[in-house]
């Protein structure tokens, strides 16, 4: 009888139940890693739209493309900005230069102009005393004759003008009539004005022989300071020609000077008004 009875309980439905429970709950288990690997795959898909093996779109290469563009251009403006930023900082600087050179050439033409004026008119006074039918005295000669030694100077001013030129900074002016009215300035009217050789060799050449065989030079200025009586050297109306001739040749050389230096000094006047005008100077 016990034994019928413990056949019969392993026979149970109970026992096969549990045994069924334990598969489904084995299956479970083996089941949900693999769903779970799977969907966290699919959302690593969804996650990552730019993965290896995505495809872009014709729109995002342009997106790319235009962006780079863009980045590029702005950084050509802002370093074109930049440049023109620093080369007008250097033509303004230059323009100070240029008119603070000019205002010292403006003061050189009024004192040098003046005193060709008055050398044209103590030729004048020399040419009377020289031609006056009562022949001078020694004395009255060398009074005549001495202003006429004195001569402006060429100290002219065209030290920025020249570095400007030879680095080529002349391209910062940006207004054209300016450059071109520096250029007539400083290349033509100027450099006529200011060519004094000619003079230079008269004066050497035939002024001073003739000083040096007619004068004395302690005539010129005495030790005391008081005015000595003048003596002129081998004098005679040859010789009084010969130093009208040598001295009328000098005052054409003044007027010729002149004729060269009043349009230099018309230019720079115009110049120093068209510097202060176009960069506000003052």
């Amino acid at each position: 009888m016990t034994d019928n009875t413990d056949d019969k309980h392993l026979d149970s439905p109970t026992n096969t139940q549990s045994e069924n429970s334990s598969d489904e709950i084995i299956l479970t288990t083996n089941t949900d890693p693999i769903n779970q690997i799977q969907e966290t795959e699919d959302m690593e898909v969804h996650k990552h739209p730019h993965h290896v093996t995505h495809k872009k779109k014709w729109g995002e290469y342009l997106l790319e493309f235009f962006m780079l563009f863009l980045a590029v251009f702005l950084g050509f403006i802002a370093e074109n900005q930049r440049e023109h930023i620093v080369e007008h900082q250097r033509e303004k600087k230059f323009a100070r230069r240029l008119l603070s050179d000019l205002r010292q050439d403006s003061i050189f033409f009024q004192t040098g102009i003046k005193l060709l004026e008055e050398r044209q008119k103590a030729h004048n006074r020399f040419l009377k005393i020289m031609t006056d039918p009562v022949q001078a005295t020694d004395s009255a000669v060398m009074r005549g004759f001495v202003p006429l030694l004195r001569g402006p100077s060429n100290e002219f001013t065209t030290a920025t003008y020249s570095q400007m030129k030879t680095s080529g900074s002349l391209r910062y002016i940006g207004n054209d009539n300016l450059t071109t009215s520096l250029q007539e300035y400083y290349d033509v009217l100027l450099a006529k004005a200011s060519d004094s050789e000619g003079a230079d060799k008269f004066f050497g050449d035939y002024i001073i022989p003739y000083m040096i065989k007619h004068f004395r030079f302690q005539d010129f200025k005495s030790s005391d300071g008081s005015s000595p009586r003048t003596k002129l050297l081998d004098r005679s109306a040859e010789s009084d020609q010969e130093l009208i001739n040598i001295m009328g040749v000098w005052s054409s050389n003044c007027d010729t000077r002149l004729d060269l230096q009043r349009p230099a000094q018309k230019q720079m006047l115009e110049l120093i008004k068209l510097i202060k005008k176009e960069y506000h100077l003052e």
